[in-house]
C-alpha cells in the first residue's frame, strides 16, 4: 500500500504511450509470436483475468530472450491495476534494461517508473518524489521529443513545493507542439494556483448507492469522506475489509462517511460479498466505470480521503500492514481542518479545469 496526494492526468499520458501498440522492442527469435502473446495478454486484461494475462506477458518476454521492454510495461499495467505497486516498480526497472539501446522504449519505462514513484509518495519531502523527478529527467534526456515528460516533471516538482521550477516545466509543456489541449488547460489552472497540485478539489460526482442513497459533492459537504475503490475480484481489496470495518466503527460518531465504489461487473456476486462481509456502509457498483474515470482510478484498491470542504487530502493505492493507521491519520487530520460552509460550489468546480 502506498500513500500520496493525487497525481492526476499523468497516467492518461503514460497509458497512451504504453498500451496501444502490439510491437515488442528488441532483438527477438520470433517477433510475430511475441506480438501474438502480447495481444493475447491484452485480451485477458480486458476480461480481468490478470493471472493468465501475466502468464502471457511473461511467456512473451521469454520468447523474446528477455529483450521485450513492452512485455514488462504490460506487466506494470497489470500489477498497478491490482495494487501491487512495488512489483510494478520492479517491472518498470526491468523494462529499462530490456529496452537496451532503444532510447524511446527506455524513456517510456522511465516515465512509467517515475509516475509509480510519484503515486506512492506522500509528503513533499518524501524521497520517492525526488526519485520520480530523477526518472522523469532521465526520460527527457533519452527522448526530448515527448512533451508529457515536462508535464510530469513539473507536477512532481510542484508536489515538492518547488513551485518556480514546476511552473517552468509546465510552461515548456504548454509550448510543446504535441501538447494535449485538455492537459494544457489543466496545466494553466495549476500555474494560476499551484496548490492544486497538492490539494485539488474532488470532481463533481453523483450516484445512487445500493441502499438507495444519493451520494454527491453537495450531499457530502461538511463531512470527511473516504472513497474506497475496490472489487470482489481483487485480493488486496478483499483483504482490506477488516481494516475498513474498523475505520467505519471508529468514526461512527463523527462527521465522516465511507463510500465503496466497486469495479465489479456481476451485481449478484457484489451484493452477496457485501452481505457476507457485513460491509455496513454506503456501496455503489460502478458498472459504467464513470466514477472511476472521474477520479482517474487505474489500480485497486484505491482510497481517497476528501475533507469537509471537498478538497482531496490523501490518495493511496494498494494494501499493506500500515493501511489502517495511515487512513485513520488522514481522516483525523481532515476532521480537524476548519469547515467553510460559505465556500461556493463554483470554486470546487474550478478544481477540474
Amino acid at each position: 500500500m502506498h500513500k500520496s496526494l493525487p497525481f492526476p492526468f499523468v497516467w492518461v499520458l503514460i497509458f497512451s504511450l504504453v498500451v496501444p501498440t502490439a510491437h515488442a522492442a528488441g532483438d527477438k527469435d520470433d517477433p510475430a509470436a511475441v506480438s501474438q502473446l502480447i495481444a493475447e495478454g491484452d485480451r485477458l486484461v480486458a476480461k480481468k483475468q490478470f493471472e493468465k494475462a501475466m502468464e502471457a506477458f511473461k511467456k512473451a518476454d521469454k520468447v523474446s530472450n528477455h529483450s521485450c521492454a513492452e512485455c514488462f510495461l504490460r506487466m506494470v499495467r497489470v500489477n498497478k491495476y491490482i495494487g501491487n505497486l512495488s512489483e510494478a516498480l520492479d517491472d518498470a526497472k526491468h523494462a529499462v534494461k530490456a529496452a537496451g539501446d532503444d532510447k524511446k522504449e527506455a524513456a517510456k519505462a522511465h516515465m512509467v517508473r517515475g509516475t509509480l514513484l510519484a503515486q506512492m509518495a506522500g509528503k513533499p519531502k518524501d524521497k520517492k518524489l525526488k526519485e520520480a523527478e530523477d526518472e522523469f529527467r532521465q526520460a527527457l534526456t533519452l527522448d526530448p521529443t515527448q512533451p508529457s515528460g515536462h508535464y510530469s516533471l513539473g507536477f512532481v516538482l510542484l508536489r515538492q513545493e518547488r513551485d518556480a521550477d514546476g511552473i517552468a516545466e509546465l510552461n515548456v509543456y504548454i509550448a510543446s507542439p504535441g501538447a494535449d489541449a485538455r492537459i494544457v488547460q489543466k496545466a494553466r489552472a495549476i500555474i494560476a494556483d499551484p496548490i492544486r497540485a497538492r490539494e485539488p478539489f474532488a470532481p463533481d460526482f453523483s450516484f445512487v448507492t445500493l441502499e438507495g442513497e444519493t451520494i454527491s459533492n453537495d450531499a457530502l459537504r461538511g463531512k470527511v469522506v473516504l472513497l474506497d475503490f475496490w472489487g470482489t475480484w481483487c485480493p488486496p481489496c478483499r483483504a482490506s475489509v477488516p481494516t475498513l470495518i474498523n475505520l467505519h466503527k471508529k468514526f461512527a460518531d463523527r462527521p465522516f462517511q465511507m463510500v465503496g465504489v466497486s469495479s465489479d461487473t456481476d451485481e449478484g456476486k457484489w451484493k452477496a460479498f457485501i452481505a457476507t462481509q457485513k460491509m455496513n456502509w454506503s456501496e455503489y457498483i460502478d458498472l459504467s466505470g464513470s466514477v472511476e474515470a472521474l477520479f482517474e482510478v487505474h489500480e485497486f484498491p484505491t482510497y481517497i480521503v476528501i475533507d469537509r470542504n471537498g478538497i482531496i487530502q490523501m490518495r493511496q493505492s494498494g494494501l499493506d500492514n500500515a493501511t489502517g493507521l495511515e487512513l485513520e491519520d488522514a481522516i483525523n487530520k481532515a476532521l480537524k481542518k476548519p469547515y467553510n460552509a460559505e465556500t461556493p460550489k463554483a470554486i470546487a468546480t474550478t478544481g477540474q479545469n
